[in-house]
């Protein structure tokens, strides 16, 4: 696949996604258009919308990786994850607030954050986004991880109002990864720790109000 749309199309749908996170007003998602859309083409209006924000003012600080487990991956139909970028706005303080006004379908998500002390590239020297960077490798550029939440939000409509549409993983990529917030947690566990794979047994309770929701 390569992107099929133009230029000046990627620059308009990310404009449509930037006035809806600032107004808080959805936009249509982009396969309603251009129903053929494809994921490349999905990546390039994230980046023009990201590149936009920056143009701004924001400061990209961090990454996000969705999609990562096989049964999400399926549910989306796609076979790998996808990405997006963490922008300095989204950053929101551990025991924070935020208003919901300011956010068009907030939800919160459990994750781990990996710190990272050195810049993520192979040990061979080669690009961080080429094919040969290993486990090993992102293991080494990590300094800690730390439990965190994610903010997600849709700038698109998940379902549309006018025929009930929900959007798919293309319309989700181009809004970047659905990116919102991040709170991150201030117990950092060594990497070493983390890698020996106690992680596997960590969990996490989310309440509201004092009553446990999941």
């Amino acid at each position: 696949m390569a992107v099929t749309l133009s230029a000046d199309v990627i620059a308009e749908l990310a404009a449509d996604h930037e006035r809806a996170r600032v107004e808080v007003v959805p936009c249509d998602p982009v396969t309603r258009r251009f129903p053929d859309v494809t994921l490349e083409d999905a990546y390039a209006i994230q980046a023009a919308w990201i590149d936009l924000q920056v143009a701004n003012g924001a400061v990209i600080r961090g990454h996000k990786i969705g999609l990562t487990s096989r049964a999400m991956q399926q549910a989306m139909n796609i076979d790998e994850p996808d990405f997006g970028a963490l922008l300095d706005h989204m950053w929101i303080p551990n025991g924070g607030s935020i208003a919901a006004a300011d956010y068009l379908d907030p939800k919160i998500e459990v994750e781990f954050a990996f710190v990272l002390s050195d810049d993520l590239v192979p040990a061979d020297g080669s690009r961080a986004d080429g094919p040969d960077l290993t486990t090993d490798d992102v293991w080494a550029a990590t300094d800690h991880v730390v439990g965190a939440l994610e903010l997600i939000d849709a700038r698109s409509h998940r379902v549309h109002p006018a025929d009930g549409r929900t959007r798919t993983v293309r319309d989700t990529i181009s809004d970047n990864a659905a990116d919102a917030g991040i709170v991150v947690g201030d117990v950092p566990v060594p990497t070493a720790d983390a890698r020996d794979g106690r992680l596997r047994w960590a969990g996490a309770i989310c309440a509201r109000n004092g009553i446990v929701e999941e």
